[in-house]
C-alpha cells in the first residue's frame, strides 16, 4: 500500500520518471517501469507479490527487493 497521506504525483519521461510525495515534499527520480506498480498499489493496498512483479516485468525476488527499497524512501508501507 501508498504510505498514509502520499498523495503521489508521477511525472514519466521516457525510461525515468520522478515522483513527489506531497506528505514529505520529497522527489524521487525512479524507473519508469515502477509507474504500474505504484498505481497499481495506489488501487490495490493489498496486492499480491506476483501481480506487482508482473507489472514490474520482473522476477518475484526483484520486484521484493525494489518494494523494500520503496518503503525506504517512504513511499509505500507493508500491508
Amino acid at each position: 500500500m501508498l504510505t498514509h497521506g502520499a498523495d503521489l504525483a508521477i511525472r514519466v519521461w521516457g525510461d525515468d520518471c520522478v515522483v513527489h510525495h506531497a506528505l514529505s515534499n520529497d522527489t524521487h527520480r525512479l524507473a519508469a517501469w515502477l509507474v504500474p506498480a505504484l498505481q497499481h498499489l495506489a488501487t490495490t493496498p493489498s496486492a499480491a507479490l506476483d501481480d506487482l512483479a508482473a507489472l514490474m516485468d520482473a522476477e518475484p525476488e526483484t520486484a521484493l527487493d525494489v518494494l523494500r527499497q520503496l518503503e525506504q524512501l517512504q513511499l509505500i508501507a507493508p500491508c
